[in-house]
């Protein structure tokens, strides 16, 4: 055994020195045998150096457990979780666990927001201003919420709003995706939404839904807005465009079932300024509407009482006591119009009639008053003349309207309804943030810069 073993730690060395000897390259003309250009190859297929694998070890180094706490991770999974969860706390539930680290560890990491982008900076303003007014806030009728209650929802907030830039930032997919996740949600939560109102006993005669749709209003303003984002896809050139005009039809079904008058108009208003734009949405549109009109047909034959509950509401609701809600809100703004309440002012207004128990002021405008005075109300309009002036900079056609079809949600929508704009988890996270959002991100990147560059946010 000792005469093997030193016989192959012989040839081994000579071996290795015939391979050392080999890595000089041979001169021109010279042959070299078989042996020779055998250690000649295998000389030459050594391992890389630890400079060379320097850059697999830091992509290695990149799956961490923070890897799971990415902005890109965590948008599209919020916008879904809002719509697919059964309640608002459920919603609020898997932020807290999911939103609230991913920023966090984002902020730790050394992101920031993009202190270049103006309409962003107004909406970091809108939001700072409506979260410094829990400091003087009045809890007029006793029936507001507290300040942590308060605290914790603009937390959630601003949680979001940075969500959405850092990933967006990160990633330049990541808007598409986030919509995406949002239209395919969006639609099995309106069929669930119209089932649950066919089993019910008791006939109200408004549809209200599953998770971000159980408020009638802002149920079907989110509904409005998916519409218009799924029109958008329709208007792309690709084989699932007819997919997405497939999806058009449970939310069509939804909206008149609904009843709520504004999210109509602002769906009215949308479709009129996307037809005027794209030939091919337009055709998808009517051939959708039509199939949600033979399905609305097939309810009157199969069910004629959601008929009857839906229209004898439609025309029993008249004002649904807003002149009285708005006439008292106007009167609490008079008597403190610069800086507002704070969040939990409540109307003190006692039930009587259709008139709810200390109501909001059902109106986005007159909410944006109240809680937060006239200078919440002109950082709200700074915001939208940025982003109007942003779409109409960066964008041309079809993707122009769309950006300003999105921004007229809301502000039609919010006619009869919309609260505080630091409420969240909440759906006015869906109408009154995203299409801001939205917008902020629409077309290309400006010249001379990249996506990842502007102070980008690390990526894990």
């Amino acid at each position: 055994m000792s005469l093997l073993r030193g016989w192959m730690q012989g040839s081994l060395g000579r071996y290795a020195k015939g391979a050392a000897k080999s890595t000089k390259p041979p001169a021109p003309g010279v042959a070299l045998t078989p042996a020779a250009s055998l250690r000649h190859r295998h000389a030459h297929m050594a391992l890389p150096s630890k400079a060379a694998m320097r850059p697999v070890e830091a992509g290695r180094r990149r799956w961490h457990p923070g890897f799971l706490f990415t902005p890109r991770l965590a948008l599209p999974l919020t916008l879904a979780a809002g719509l697919l969860l059964p309640s608002n706390a459920a919603w609020s539930t898997f932020f807290y666990i999911l939103g609230l680290p991913t920023i966090g560890w984002q902020l730790w990491r050394g992101a920031r927001p993009d202190a270049a982008n103006r309409p962003l900076l107004a909406m970091l303003a809108l939001w700072a201003w409506s979260s410094l007014t829990i400091a003087w806030d009045r809890n007029i009728s006793g029936q507001g919420d507290g300040h942590g209650y308060w605290l914790l929802n603009a937390l959630c907030t601003l949680a979001f709003l940075l969500c959405f830039d850092f990933a967006t930032r990160q990633d330049a997919s990541a808007r598409r995706r986030a919509v995406s996740a949002f239209i395919l949600c969006a639609v099995p939560t309106a069929l669930l939404s119209i089932a649950l109102f066919a089993v019910q006993d008791h006939w109200t005669g408004r549809l209200g839904g599953w998770g971000a749709l159980k408020t009638p209003v802002w149920g079907a303003s989110v509904i409005v807005i998916c519409v218009l984002l799924t029109l958008g896809r329709v208007a792309e050139a690709g084989p699932r465009r007819w997919l997405y005009a497939t999806a058009l039809v449970p939310m069509l079904v939804y909206l008149p079932l609904n009843g709520s008058r504004t999210a109509l108009l602002s769906l009215a208003m949308g479709v009129m300024m996307l037809g005027l734009s794209s030939w091919r949405a337009f055709r998808a549109l009517v051939i959708a509407g039509l199939c949600a009109l033979a399905a609305l047909a097939g309810v009157v034959l199969m069910r004629p009482v959601w008929v009857k509950a839906v229209i004898g509401n439609f025309l029993a609701r008249g004002t649904d006591c807003h002149i009285t809600i708005w006439r008292t809100a106007w009167g609490l703004f008079l008597a403190q119009p610069v800086i507002g309440y704070g969040p939990s002012a409540r109307l003190p207004i006692l039930p009587h009639g259709a008139c709810p128990a200390y109501p909001s002021p059902h109106n986005l405008y007159l909410s944006l008053l109240v809680y937060s005075g006239l200078v919440g109300f002109a950082l709200y309009g700074l915001c939208q003349i940025l982003l109007c002036r942003h779409v109409l900079r960066r964008q041309r056609g079809f993707q122009r309207a769309l950006a300003l079809a999105l921004l007229a949600v809301p502000l039609v929508s919010g006619l009869s309804d919309l609260t505080q704009v630091i409420k969240g988890p909440s759906p006015l996270w869906y109408i009154i943030w995203l299409p801001m959002l939205l917008a902020l991100r629409a077309g290309p990147e400006s010249p001379g810069t990249s996506p990842a560059s502007a102070a980008s946010p690390p990526r894990g």
